[in-house]
């Protein structure tokens, strides 16, 4: 039997809702929202004109063989504490694509390469904005050297955007944590949201933005292990960024570990409208072409995050059921590059500098 529907987990939140939108009218009764609360799937499903299925999924449980009956792909919209749902899917020749921004647990998904390569299917990590478009981004900048230095992956996030739950919960889990990045066969210990950078975005002016654990750094340095990669994150409210920075400086982020709080937290930073919609990506990186040094630039400005990281999985996830893709897990990089977004958004050039 040919497999045609797809698994939206997470399908109702505020990323999965909007790929499934994105979706819908290229694949009409094709979709099954999932989630825990069958209601609010149903809810979400009636506002799609009852073109979608609701089914209720718990991915934190044994999964039942029907629940992923005739289905072809699965794009995950949640963060997963083990690999158990991602292997059933793998085992079953089930397509998957995951938009999780968590180094550590991306790390545990690549493990599953065999099973995806025996069961002849593919995965596709770091599906969204960042990881995701930072990427995607990076390796077209990195395309204008002959030999690449360094690059600086800058993230400035909207203080005014509707920002999904899991991925504020994810922010505030990240505050008191530390990770490492290798580069020349160095390792640095690097605490989340510490050593500043001042970085210019046309049209807002400077930000102070701050290191933090993205995947994509991790993922690209694979490519360059020569060449530092660095991701820093900051909002478009400067006060915003200095208090966030106080709060780790202090320790004070360490009461965020209350769980009432965070959530608490968590709430206040969903509800407070302060600043504006937009994210922008800004990849700066030097080095040399034909042996001349010359610096490259690319920025990339949107309004409402979620939304284009559903436009990129929705456009990776209609790659996948359309187009013959290799088996095994891959990142979006390695398969796909910037221009595939061509039909999604206006598309900036790279701004190349000679030093």
């Amino acid at each position: 039997m040919l497999k045609e529907n797809i698994l939206i987990v997470g399908g109702y939140g505020e990323v999965g809702g909007k790929i499934a939108k994105l979706l819908l009218a290229t694949y009409p009764n094709r979709l099954w929202i999932a989630g825990r609360n069958i209601e609010k799937a149903k809810q979400f499903c009636a506002q799609l004109n009852n073109m979608a299925t609701p089914i209720q999924l718990d991915v934190t449980k044994k999964i039942d063989g029907h629940q992923l009956a005739n289905i072809a792909l699965v794009i995950m919209c949640l963060e997963q504490e083990n690999t158990e749902f991602a292997e059933r899917c793998l085992e079953e020749g089930i397509k998957y694509i995951d938009i999780s921004a968590s180094n550590s647990f991306l790390q545990k998904l690549e493990l599953l390469n065999p099973v995806a390569v025996q069961h002849n299917t593919t995965a596709i990590l770091s599906v969204g904005l960042a990881p995701g478009l930072t990427n995607l981004m990076a390796m077209h900048v990195a395309q204008q050297f002959s030999s690449m230095e360094k690059l600086h992956i800058s993230i400035l996030l909207g203080a005014g955007d509707s920002h999904g739950s899991a991925a504020i919960h994810w922010i505030l889990d990240q505050l008191n944590s530390s990770y490492t990045i290798t580069y020349q066969n160095d390792i640095h210990e690097i605490k989340n949201f510490t050593n500043k950078r001042v970085v210019h975005f046309a049209g807002l002016g400077n930000r102070s933005l701050y290191q933090f654990n993205f995947s994509d750094q991790h993922t690209l340095s694979k490519h360059f292990p020569a060449s530092p990669i660095i991701t820093r994150l900051g909002f478009d409210i400067e006060w915003l960024n200095l208090l966030v920075s106080l709060l780790q400086k202090s320790h004070l982020s360490k009461l965020l570990k209350w769980p009432w709080l965070k959530n608490r937290f968590a709430s206040l930073m969903q509800k407070m409208k302060i600043g504006s919609p937009i994210c922008v990506i800004k990849i700066e990186a030097t080095g040399t072409r034909q042996q001349e040094e010359i610096s490259a630039s690319l920025t990339f400005a949107e309004n409402d995050e979620s939304f284009v990281t559903a436009k990129i999985a929705a456009t990776v996830a209609q790659k996948m059921l359309e187009q013959e893709q290799p088996a095994g897990i891959y990142h979006i990089e390695e398969l796909f590059n910037f221009e595939i977004l061509t039909d999604q958004f206006d598309l900036p050039p790279v701004h190349i500098m000679h030093n």
